[in-house]
């Protein structure tokens, strides 16, 4: 055991991907108040992690580890910032260390956007459980911020979802700022700390408008119901000024809770998503922007979903299960609340790559909304606007002509790039850019991307596809964003010339070509 007095912001942690994992104990007084699991290599690290340890100020704490090795201390009050690595997304948010996954606590408050996330701050790997914190002015350029919340001994800290309390519901604003509700699930028994713990549904709250949270008093608000029961998500029922949580149960078993204050729950359905599970979204949207016309829509992590009317105590399907991604990855997508007239999204996609400080990254965000697609109702998703923020150069080229011996052909100069082809749903066709490869087949009507594939129709005759192609992920859209794929791949950024080629001629063809810089540099 070794103990050392907290008066620095970090502790630096040298860590490698293949040394084994080890368990840190943080004692303070006598009581175990922290652990995580690290792979520590003191001989040959790849990398060097911060954990803030502002919360132990002043305090003596006693470090202990499962394994016989040597904990040494290396105290730091500021810490690397650049964003580096080889394959660093330009357009997609990554931490700057650690792995994140899940979005959580999506709301926007006095022109700032939230984004939490399901975060392990000091390896590339799924595990210890934090909440990361990332702002934006704009939903493209994000800056981190501090970990939000740490785990504790009723367990770490599982995904959930943030509501602004505008009419002071549960009688915690003590300023001018409205308070910020956070909701999430704490997951007991995941750490030593929690041992016997449960999975329950708890509050915490920023009275200063995001910067620093306060856990409730009085959490749990849910006890555990069944299983890992986690996920909050809740929303604002204008109709009868009531507050409505959906929360995963078990295997695709998912419940609707209500309440008037956020602190009182009471379940009120139970709903089946036959191919679906964890991190639920509910939300109501306006079918072709008919505002006579509002229909809700609940959809799980895998992003099969659901459409039908909620009148505040019961949600009625009226639509088959259906399916928006289709990709490789993208998963656990969250829809920002308290942004006015819009329903925006993002997800997370999966990719570990050795050597580099981080894993996974986020997807830009989306712009949800509920359209007629080729005569049926379907939830579309597209990129929002302001992607073009990140635009440095921008290519129109129309009434193009391919063969297979005469492609179009165009180099790109950035690691990122936004590409809209136009093309008739009659052609075949085959697309190429650093090393990632895309065809369409006319005959079938399929979309076919590395081993995915995905229904596509066009409509009025043409199809339109829409890609954000990154160093490690690509998101395509076609058929008015009501077919999503999210597809996870490592660039070659040596393979920069766009190839569109076609078995037969063809004609006719408008491509959009622009070009994007790393959201962090302008």
């Amino acid at each position: 055991m070794l103990e050392f007095h907290a008066d620095s912001k970090y502790l630096m942690f040298p860590i490698s991907h293949c040394a084994q994992d080890k368990r840190l104990y943080f004692w303070i007084d006598g009581k175990l108040v922290y652990d995580i699991m690290l792979p520590l290599d003191y001989d040959k690290p790849n990398v060097y992690v911060p954990l803030n340890i502002e919360r132990f100020y002043g305090k003596n704490v006693q470090i202990g580890c499962d394994k016989d090795i040597k904990i040494q201390i290396d105290k730091r009050d500021h810490v690397d910032t650049c964003y580096d690595g080889t394959y660093r997304p330009y357009a997609h948010f990554t931490a700057k260390r650690g792995w994140i996954n899940d979005p959580n606590g999506l709301v926007y408050y006095k022109g700032i956007y939230h984004m939490f996330y399901q975060h392990n701050p000091v390896d590339c790997k799924w595990g210890n459980m934090h909440w990361g914190h990332a702002v934006s002015s704009d939903l493209v350029h994000w800056q981190e911020q501090e970990i939000a919340f740490y785990p504790d001994e009723d367990g770490t800290i599982f995904s959930g979802s943030a509501i602004i309390d505008w009419n002071n519901v549960t009688g915690l604003k003590q300023n001018d700022n409205d308070v910020i509700i956070i909701f999430y699930t704490c997951a007991g028994n995941t750490s030593e700390a929690s041992k016997g713990k449960m999975f329950t549904q708890n509050l915490a709250y920023s009275i200063d408008g995001g910067i620093t949270f306060i856990k409730y008093e009085k959490n749990p608000l849910i006890p555990q119901i069944v299983d890992e029961n986690r996920d909050p998500k809740v929303i604002y029922y204008e109709r009868d000024d009531s507050y409505i949580m959906a929360l995963y149960l078990y295997n695709h078993e998912f419940a609707l809770f209500k309440s008037n204050n956020m602190l009182d729950w009471k379940q009120i359905q139970q709903i089946n998503l036959s191919e679906d599970s964890e991190c639920p979204d509910f939300f109501p949207l306006a079918v072709d922007n008919n505002a006579d016309n509002i229909k809700w829509v609940l959809i799980g992590a895998a992003d099969t979903y659901v459409i039908g009317i909620f009148d505040g105590a019961q949600f009625t399907v009226e639509s088959n299960m259906m399916r928006l991604n289709y990709g490789n990855s993208s998963y656990a997508a969250q829809s920002w609340s308290d942004i006015p007239n819009r329903r925006v999204r993002t997800a997370f996609s999966k990719m570990i790559i050795p050597g580099e400080p981080y894993a996974c990254c986020m997807n830009v965000p989306q712009e949800l909304s509920l359209k007629t697609v080729n005569g049926e109702v379907k939830l579309c998703a597209m990129p929002v606007k302001e992607s073009g923020l990140l635009y440095t150069d921008e290519k129109h080229f129309t009434n193009v002509s391919i063969s297979m011996e005469e492609p179009f052909r165009h180099q790109i100069s950035s690691k990122c790039c936004d590409i809209t082809l136009r093309i008739s749903a009659q052609t075949s066709c085959s697309f190429a850019l650093f090393g990632f490869h895309m065809d369409y087949d006319a005959e079938q009507s399929i979309l076919k991307c590395l081993d995915k594939e995905a229904p596509v129709k066009g409509e009025h005759g043409l199809l339109t596809i829409r890609m954000i192609i990154d160093t490690i992920n690509t998101e395509i859209f076609a058929d008015s964003g009501s077919i999503f794929m999210g597809m996870t791949y490592i660039q070659d950024c040596n393979l920069n010339t766009l190839s569109l080629s076609s078995a037969k001629c063809a004609d006719n063809i408008d491509i959009t070509i622009a070009e994007l810089c790393a959201f962090w540099e302008n």
